[in-house]
């Protein structure tokens, strides 16, 4: 059994997936796998590094994972596109490559992180594909799994690489064309393989499109929508026969199956015309979402093709440790990290066919740090050699350490002393503090006593103000009932928070009392009906006046309500008096 280990990271958009392999003679060991279920909402690509690190670090101290890991990265992540040039030698062709990418990508060939891989060559020309993804995306996410104890030494693209795991199985090598769907969560890949190569074809659709229709239709949330998903089509769950839920889930089903079929009629009509007629004998499904009902069936009517699920078991070992829980998953969970294992452990292609060279999307600053840990052994070695060389210099330094020491006495009993005066003034600053504290609690309890006395000649004042409004010429006839003074903290919490611009020091100012309103008609000759609307009209006149004269005293802040009764305390039309009551924030 091969010492070398590979740890392989699968990320896709819904789960993480890691597995450790190594060559068993001329077979591929998997020795160990683990799964973990990304759960956050799969709609929003925000958030999906966050929980792809979080779900990582599980699955890490789960299955005792770290070192270098090379990863798999969605080709949703990515940008890419397929090309034709010359066939010429190598060097000449990256040159090629890079200009015919200039034209054709998005943003600057400059800032990408980029590479290719031949995956047609006729001998004549090479059909090129190329990924490439953007520096932050790649930094941010080697950062993340550095922190978890993973060095990075590889992000590879995941849809060119089931190419890889069909080879190694011995599928798609024989003459004719096969067909591979990989349906992700985001995404499906379509991967045509023919004797000179492959070509792929990406679908922007997969198991979240099957998702948002059952969520659209249940009226449910995303997450919600997903779990029902898994749980019918899985088969987890046994949801009753009466289930008004079924009849959506079979309809949404049937939707994704005919929009999934027509993408893929769609596909195979262009590669017949790209390859002059010839179209697929053998389809082959991958991926977790291959799992949904009638999936095979559905298109093998549709497509009139002979339709399997692709077993990437097929080229490999399993270890014993294994488990047999997870044994089921894995020929819908492996295909990508088996074409990734076969392109490591595989010796070099013999045939006609595409090489199995993998592409590397890793940062160039990740790539100078993996070099440098290659080289930490050497370079230790050399800071070795290179800290003897001061060896005679230390030497002869020791042999002056005697009169250092001396020195070093010398200073310490200087310190001692310095030591014992500042303890004395230590003494002296606790005493100052002391004084200090007293004279502030001393002037804190002198602040109430000046705030009270303040406040009685304010009171005095105030009262002054109010016996003058008794011999206001617009509000006599008017007498107090109640002059009461408390804090806003006694009114209620609740009136207090209703009013944002008063504190907990406010005044409150409680004065309630009468004033009589003088008919100013002969009551003895008119009727009751005229009598009762000449005194309204005096009420609201006096109501007004006695509001404004009371508004522009100068100790008033504001008058934050005010009552007049008519009836009950005030007997307006047999009496002729009223009865008010006002609520008022004193100036401090």
């Amino acid at each position: 059994m091969s010492d070398k280990k590979e740890i392989i990271i699968n990320c896709g958009i819904s789960h993480v997936s890691a597995g450790v392999f190594s060559q068993d003679g001329d077979n591929i060991l998997l020795e160990q796998v683990g799964l973990e279920t990304l759960r956050y909402d799969l709609s929003n690509e925000e958030q999906w590094l966050d929980c792809f690190s979080t779900g990582l670090e599980n699955l890490c101290a789960k299955e005792n994972i770290k070192g270098n890991a090379r990863f798999i990265f969605p080709g949703s992540l990515l940008l890419s596109k397929t090309i034709r040039v010359p066939h010429v030698e190598e060097e000449r062709q990256k040159k090629i490559v890079a200009f015919e990418l200039m034209q054709k990508m998005p943003v600057p060939l400059t800032d990408l992180i980029w590479d290719y891989q031949v995956i047609d060559d006729d001998g004549v020309e090479q059909e090129i594909l190329a990924f490439a993804v953007k520096p932050k995306v790649a930094e941010d996410f080697c950062e993340k799994v550095m922190e978890i104890g993973l060095n990075p030494v590889q992000i590879t693209p995941a849809p060119v690489l089931d190419y890889n795991a069909m080879r190694a199985s011995g599928i798609g090598q024989e003459s004719g064309e096969t067909l591979v769907v990989n349906i992700g969560a985001k995404s499906t890949n379509l991967l045509f393989l023919n004797p000179t190569g492959f070509l792929i074809r990406p679908i922007s659709m997969g198991g979240n499109s099957l998702t948002q229709n059952i969520s659209d239709n249940l009226g449910t949330q995303f997450e919600k929508a997903e779990e029902v998903k898994k749980n019918y089509f899985s088969g987890e769950v046994a949801f009753s026969a009466d289930d008004p839920s079924v009849q959506t889930l079979e309809k949404c089903s049937k939707q994704f199956l005919a929009r999934l079929t027509q993408e893929i009629t769609r596909s195979v009509v262009t590669y017949k015309r790209l390859k002059k007629g010839k179209s697929p004998t053998k389809m082959y499904l991958a991926g977790r979402g291959a799992l949904l009902n009638q999936l095979p069936e559905y298109l093998s009517q549709s497509q009139r093709l002979a339709v399997d699920y692709f077993d990437p078991l097929q080229a490999l070992a399993l270890s014993d440790k294994v488990s047999q829980e997870m044994r089921s998953l894995l020929p819908f969970m492996l295909s990508e990290p088996v074409g990734l294992a076969s392109s490591i452990f595989a010796p070099p292609a013999t045939d006609n066919s595409v090489l199995t060279k993998t592409i590397n999307l890793l940062p160039a600053s990740k790539l100078t740090n993996l070099n440098f840990r290659k080289k930490q052994p050497l370079i230790l070695g050399a800071a070795l050699l290179l800290s003897l060389t001061p060896l005679p210099s230390l030497l002869s330094a020791y042999f002056q350490s005697g009169d250092l020491n001396k020195s070093l006495e010398a200073r310490e009993s200087l310190n001692r002393d310095l030591a014992s005066d500042l303890d004395g003034l230590e003494e002296k600053e606790e005493k100052l503090k002391f004084l200090q504290h007293f004279n502030t609690e001393v002037e804190k309890r002198n602040q109430k006593f000046e705030k009270l006395g303040k406040t009685c000649w304010n009171t005095q004042h105030l009262l002054n103000l109010l016996q003058e409004s008794l011999n206001h010429e617009e509000v006599t006839d008017t007498w107090l009932d109640e002059f009461r003074i408390t804090s806003s903290t006694e009114q209620g919490t609740r009136r207090a928070a209703a009013n944002k611009k008063q504190t907990e020091q406010d005044k409150i100012l409680i004065l309630s009392g009468r004033y009589l309103v003088r008919p100013t008609v002969n009551v003895k000759t008119v009727s009751s009906e005229s009598l009762a609307d000449n005194l309204i009209q005096l009420n609201s006149a006096k109501q007004k006046a006695l509001t404004n004269y009371l508004s522009t005293l100068s100790m008033i802040k504001e008058i934050r309500q005010k009552k007049f009764q008519t009836k009950e305390k005030g007997d307006l039309f047999n009496k002729y008096y009223v009865y008010f009551e006002f609520e008022i924030i004193l100036e401090n």
